[in-house]
């Protein structure tokens, strides 16, 4: 963690997404692993023999390791795919920045200096206010914008975003009001602000 910080940045928050999107891997692999555990019990026990009785003998002794596999290859294609998911997500909130991390097979970072932070937006769906979780959008005032998506306990993350910005040293962040804006002379100003 100390290798994404520059001198004098702070870390104040790290966090991961809301873990609901766990469940329902947990659920399958509980699902799968009880269901292939009774059908190796039950082909074990030579109960395919009434059903498929022209099933060679040698054929027979590994029959019970086919549901076993199955729930193997369940158990590592969707359960362990949705939990390494899960967990190469992390946010970060530092004194300077909110980061979004993905780390994984593909490294994909994104950050918002919180200088540049103009809106911070929260939106909850019914299970996520149920959870306390939500999806918390910064806004730059240009078309800059991060998403973070599933914040556990967004509304407290959003406030610890806000009591960041204000912490700012001056020399950062420069707010933006109308003195500043009429102190620019016709030719100083971007074409689209100009009086034609």
């Amino acid at each position: 963690m100390r290798r994404i910080l520059t001198p004098g940045e702070q870390l104040i928050v790290r966090t991961r997404r809301q873990p609901r999107m766990l469940v329902l891997p947990a659920v399958a692999f509980v699902a799968v692993c009880g269901a292939a555990a009774f059908a190796a019990g039950w082909l074990w026990r030579g109960r395919l023999e009434g059903l498929l009785p022209w099933v060679p003998p040698a054929t027979r002794a590994w029959l019970p390791f086919v549901p076993v596999a199955l729930a193997a290859w369940v158990a590592l294609g969707y359960c362990l795919r949705r939990v390494v998911a899960w967990r190469s997500v992390s946010y970060v909130l530092t004194s300077r920045r909110v980061m979004r991390r993905q780390r994984g097979l593909r490294r994909l970072d994104r950050e918002m200096p919180l200088s540049m932070v103009r809106d911070v937006d929260v939106r909850q769906g019914v299970l996520q206010g149920m959870l306390g979780s939500g999806t918390l959008t910064l806004a730059s005032g240009h078309a800059a914008q991060l998403t973070l998506t599933d914040v556990p306990q967004v509304r407290r993350f959003r406030q610890f975003v806000l009591d960041a910005i204000e912490e700012l040293p001056a020399a950062e962040w420069v707010p933006i009001d109308d003195e500043t804006i009429t102190d620019f002379t016709d030719e100083s100003l971007p074409w689209e602000l100009r009086d034609e």
